[in-house]
């Protein structure tokens, strides 16, 4: 067992890093790419949920459907659902992929994790002790090795399970991270309440992990974005206040639809405030390399292997996948 002088040196480098390492917008402002991306296909996909959209094999994406099940996206456009034998019937709230599992989310006062092969096949259901509280609103679903790592939109906080046992603990209840503090721009403009007031779009609604499993950022719809190191989290022996020290304000971003973040660690984010498409890589070069109206409404970006990804937007009512060829 690590002793307690660790955990201690351990936190106050996090702490040290949350004071030493500024945003990337104090060094480098959005800015146009050079050379910028174009899209290559519009094409309809009614009865899907814009929120979704992940890497699958061969070509395809993966996304979910507006009853919250599983569907498979072809390249030439059209969706399916996912071809396994032993399918879900719950309704799913999130959907991931870790390595080549396929991992599901469902709502309710006992929310279930949902293992499944990349085909769909149910290979295991853990029921989550001690994750929801009255007013939880699960929206996002990381995974890695042993953990997963939830956001509550409802109740703001990070939520982590133990995928063995399905214990999990409810971390940084109502921190500033977690809350919506900014109003939601739409093509500019803040979006109203039924009170008349600016609105901002909710809580804590995008949750990205590191492909080692080290770093967790997260962010509510109207920004920015925040980073905390799993351990904080997953090791009982660091303590609330070590917990505090090591959120980290990783940038500000503009109001967001949708965020990705790939194996080589570069973010792609929907931008619905100017309607872009944003890339934010290890240069630390934040680029704009796309715009267009359509995006004001987008939603989850994917991006697979090669010179290209797709983004889901919503247009007249009905999701749409626009695919992108990157430069």
């Amino acid at each position: 067992m690590k002793t307690r002088l660790l955990h201690v040196a351990a936190a106050t480098g996090l702490a040290a890093l949350a004071f030493t390492a500024t945003p990337a917008r104090a060094d480098h402002p959005w800015q146009d790419a050079p050379a910028p991306a174009s899209i290559t296909a519009d094409a309809a996909l009614p009865g899907l949920q814009p929120s979704t959209l992940l890497t699958g094999t061969n070509g395809a994406y993966l996304a979910l459907d507006t009853e919250g099940h599983p569907v498979r996206i072809t390249s030439a456009n059209t969706t399916s659902p996912l071809p396994g034998p032993n399918l879900p019937t719950e309704r799913l709230v999130a959907l991931t992929l870790s390595g080549d599992t396929l991992w599901g989310l469902t709502a309710g006062d006992q929310p279930i994790l949902i293992r499944m092969s990349q085909d769909g096949s149910v290979q295991s259901r853990t029921p989550l002790t001690g994750a929801s509280i009255t007013g939880s609103n699960l929206v996002a679903l990381q995974v890695h090795d042993t953990h997963a790592y939830l956001a509550d939109e409802g109740k703001p906080a990070l939520v982590v399970a133990n995928l063995q046992t399905g214990k999990a603990t409810r971390f940084l209840p109502f921190d500033p991270s977690l809350t919506g503090r900014h109003p939601l721009l739409r093509a500019g403009q803040p979006q109203m309440g039924p009170d008349g007031r600016p609105m901002a779009g909710g809580n804590v609604r995008f949750l990205m992990l590191g492909v080692k499993g080290q770093w967790l950022f997260y962010q509510p719809a109207c920004g920015p974005m925040f980073r905390i190191d799993t351990a904080l989290l997953t090791d009982t022996d660091f303590t609330p206040v070590e917990q505090l020290d090591g959120i980290t304000e990783w940038r500000t971003t503009p109001s967001l639809g949708g965020a990705a973040l790939t194996p080589d660690d570069t973010f792609y984010l929907s931008d619905i405030t100017v309607g872009s498409i944003l890339k934010f890589g290890s240069d630390r070069i934040p680029l704009r390399i796309l715009k267009d109206p359509r995006l004001f409404h987008a939603g989850a970006p994917a991006i697979p292997e090669g010179h290209k990804m797709a983004v889901l937007v919503t247009e007249d009512g009905t999701t749409h996948i626009l695919r992108i060829a990157l430069p």
